[in-house]
Protein backbone atom coordinates (compact mmCIF):
# COMPACT_ATOMS: atom_id res chain seq x y z
CA UNK A 1 0.00 0.00 0.00
CA UNK A 2 1.43 3.31 -0.86
CA UNK A 3 2.59 5.39 2.12
CA UNK A 4 0.80 9.16 1.87
CA UNK A 5 2.29 12.57 3.29
CA UNK A 6 0.93 15.65 3.90
CA UNK A 7 2.57 18.75 2.87
CA UNK A 8 1.10 22.07 4.72
CA UNK A 9 1.45 25.07 2.65
CA UNK A 10 0.40 28.30 4.50
CA UNK A 11 0.81 31.84 3.08
CA UNK A 12 4.48 32.65 3.14
CA UNK A 13 5.87 29.03 3.08
CA UNK A 14 9.51 28.45 1.47
CA UNK A 15 9.32 27.14 -1.90
CA UNK A 16 12.30 25.11 -2.29
CA UNK A 17 11.44 23.38 1.11
CA UNK A 18 7.74 21.84 -0.14
CA UNK A 19 9.04 21.75 -3.68
CA UNK A 20 12.34 19.36 -3.15
CA UNK A 21 10.59 17.36 -0.32
CA UNK A 22 7.28 16.68 -2.08
CA UNK A 23 9.01 15.61 -5.49
CA UNK A 24 11.41 13.31 -3.59
CA UNK A 25 8.82 11.69 -1.98
CA UNK A 26 6.76 11.81 -5.55
CA UNK A 27 9.99 9.73 -7.06
CA UNK A 28 10.49 7.28 -4.51
CA UNK A 29 6.94 6.18 -4.90
CA UNK A 30 5.13 8.35 -1.83
CA UNK A 31 1.67 10.03 -2.21
CA UNK A 32 2.76 13.17 -0.62
CA UNK A 33 -0.15 15.94 -1.19
CA UNK A 34 0.17 19.34 -0.56
CA UNK A 35 -2.63 20.90 1.94
CA UNK A 36 -3.68 24.30 2.16
CA UNK A 37 -5.13 25.37 5.16
CA UNK A 38 -7.71 27.12 3.33
CA UNK A 39 -11.27 25.67 1.95
CA UNK A 40 -10.27 26.13 -1.28
CA UNK A 41 -7.67 25.11 -3.46
CA UNK A 42 -6.91 28.60 -4.71
CA UNK A 43 -3.19 28.75 -5.38
CA UNK A 44 -0.79 29.57 -2.31
CA UNK A 45 2.11 32.34 -2.23
CA UNK A 46 5.42 31.46 -0.85
CA UNK A 47 7.94 33.68 0.39
CA UNK A 48 9.60 33.88 -2.49
CA UNK A 49 6.82 35.42 -4.46
CA UNK A 50 6.15 31.96 -6.19
CA UNK A 51 2.71 30.81 -6.06
CA UNK A 52 1.83 26.95 -5.91
CA UNK A 53 -1.54 25.27 -6.47
CA UNK A 54 -2.35 22.94 -3.50
CA UNK A 55 -3.70 19.01 -4.06
CA UNK A 56 -5.97 19.26 -0.95
CA UNK A 57 -7.90 21.72 0.97
CA UNK A 58 -7.35 20.96 4.68
CA UNK A 59 -11.24 20.08 4.68
CA UNK A 60 -10.47 17.35 2.61
CA UNK A 61 -7.37 15.41 4.89
CA UNK A 62 -7.35 12.43 6.62
CA UNK A 63 -5.96 11.24 9.46
CA UNK A 64 -6.20 7.77 9.07
CA UNK A 65 -4.47 7.65 5.61
CA UNK A 66 -1.85 10.06 6.81
CA UNK A 67 1.35 8.52 7.37
CA UNK A 68 3.42 11.14 7.81
CA UNK A 69 2.76 15.22 8.22
CA UNK A 70 5.36 17.27 7.00
CA UNK A 71 5.92 21.22 7.58
CA UNK A 72 7.75 23.58 5.17
CA UNK A 73 9.66 26.73 6.66
CA UNK A 74 9.43 29.73 5.51
CA UNK A 75 9.25 32.99 8.73
CA UNK A 76 5.75 33.92 7.71
CA UNK A 77 4.51 30.20 6.72
CA UNK A 78 6.01 29.06 9.89
CA UNK A 79 3.41 31.79 11.90
CA UNK A 80 0.51 30.90 9.50
CA UNK A 81 0.83 27.49 10.66
CA UNK A 82 1.30 27.97 14.12
CA UNK A 83 -1.97 29.77 14.29
CA UNK A 84 -4.19 27.40 12.98
CA UNK A 85 -5.81 25.49 15.98
CA UNK A 86 -6.44 22.96 12.91
CA UNK A 87 -2.72 22.22 11.98
CA UNK A 88 -1.81 22.05 15.79
CA UNK A 89 -4.78 19.65 16.31
CA UNK A 90 -3.50 17.36 13.56
CA UNK A 91 -0.42 17.27 15.16
CA UNK A 92 -1.29 16.16 17.97
CA UNK A 93 -3.47 13.52 17.20
CA UNK A 94 -0.48 12.49 14.89
CA UNK A 95 1.92 12.02 17.56
CA UNK A 96 -0.45 10.99 20.16
CA UNK A 97 -0.79 7.98 17.67
CA UNK A 98 2.86 7.66 16.90
CA UNK A 99 2.62 8.86 13.25
CA UNK A 100 5.57 10.19 11.72
CA UNK A 101 6.30 14.17 11.87
CA UNK A 102 8.75 16.00 10.41
CA UNK A 103 9.70 19.84 10.22
CA UNK A 104 11.54 22.17 8.28
CA UNK A 105 13.83 25.50 9.32
CA UNK A 106 11.27 27.66 11.38
CA UNK A 107 8.66 24.96 11.08
CA UNK A 108 9.93 23.18 13.90
CA UNK A 109 8.56 25.70 16.22
CA UNK A 110 5.28 24.62 15.04
CA UNK A 111 5.86 21.36 17.30
CA UNK A 112 6.94 23.06 20.18
CA UNK A 113 3.74 25.00 19.96
CA UNK A 114 2.10 21.77 19.33
CA UNK A 115 3.66 20.40 23.03
CA UNK A 116 4.89 17.39 21.23
CA UNK A 117 8.86 18.14 21.15
CA UNK A 118 9.48 18.49 24.56
CA UNK A 119 12.43 16.78 25.88
CA UNK A 120 13.22 15.88 22.38
CA UNK A 121 16.56 15.83 20.01
CA UNK A 122 15.56 18.66 17.54
CA UNK A 123 16.96 21.35 15.00
CA UNK A 124 15.85 24.68 13.13
CA UNK A 125 16.78 27.51 11.43
CA UNK A 126 19.21 29.08 13.34
CA UNK A 127 17.30 32.36 13.36
CA UNK A 128 14.34 29.90 15.31
CA UNK A 129 16.50 28.79 18.08
CA UNK A 130 14.57 31.34 20.25
CA UNK A 131 11.30 29.07 20.33
CA UNK A 132 12.65 25.62 20.31
CA UNK A 133 12.16 25.82 23.80
CA UNK A 134 12.17 23.05 26.54
CA UNK A 135 14.26 20.84 23.08
CA UNK A 136 17.64 19.41 23.32
CA UNK A 137 18.38 21.41 20.72
CA UNK A 138 21.08 20.28 18.46
CA UNK A 139 22.93 21.69 15.12
CA UNK A 140 23.06 18.93 13.22
CA UNK A 141 21.52 19.42 9.34
CA UNK A 142 18.99 16.33 10.08
CA UNK A 143 17.46 15.39 13.26
CA UNK A 144 15.79 11.96 13.99
CA UNK A 145 14.02 11.65 17.42
CA UNK A 146 11.17 8.60 17.39
CA UNK A 147 8.61 9.14 15.35
CA UNK A 148 9.53 13.63 15.12
CA UNK A 149 12.41 14.40 12.20
CA UNK A 150 13.29 18.18 11.99
CA UNK A 151 16.10 19.93 9.69
CA UNK A 152 17.76 23.53 9.55
CA UNK A 153 17.22 25.47 6.35
CA UNK A 154 16.23 25.60 2.53
CA UNK A 155 20.11 24.52 2.02
CA UNK A 156 18.94 20.78 3.48
CA UNK A 157 15.63 20.42 1.68
CA UNK A 158 17.70 17.64 -0.14
CA UNK A 159 19.02 15.27 2.88
CA UNK A 160 15.81 16.68 4.56
CA UNK A 161 13.27 14.70 1.87
CA UNK A 162 15.56 11.74 1.75
CA UNK A 163 15.59 11.15 5.59
CA UNK A 164 12.09 11.07 5.02
CA UNK A 165 12.23 8.46 1.91
CA UNK A 166 14.28 6.48 4.21
CA UNK A 167 11.67 6.31 6.87
CA UNK A 168 8.44 5.85 4.83
CA UNK A 169 9.63 3.42 2.02
CA UNK A 170 13.53 2.53 3.18
CA UNK A 171 16.88 2.56 2.13
CA UNK A 172 16.83 0.88 -1.51
CA UNK A 173 14.28 3.68 -2.34
CA UNK A 174 17.30 6.25 -0.78
CA UNK A 175 19.15 4.72 -3.27
CA UNK A 176 17.16 4.41 -6.40
CA UNK A 177 16.15 7.74 -6.71
CA UNK A 178 19.22 9.54 -6.18
CA UNK A 179 20.63 7.56 -9.30
CA UNK A 180 18.65 10.40 -11.16
CA UNK A 181 18.80 13.43 -8.57
CA UNK A 182 22.50 12.89 -7.48
CA UNK A 183 21.97 14.60 -4.03
CA UNK A 184 24.59 15.11 -2.01
CA UNK A 185 24.10 13.08 0.65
Amino acid sequence: MMKQALVFMAPGFEEMELTITVDVLRRAGVEALTVTLASDKLPVKGSRGISMTPDLSIDEISFEKCDMAILPGGIEGTRNLGASSRVIGFLQKMHAAGKKIAAICAAPAVLVKAGIASGRRATSHPAAVEHMIGVNYCEDRVVIDGNLTTSRAAGTSFEFAFALVEQLVGQEAVVQVNKGVLANL
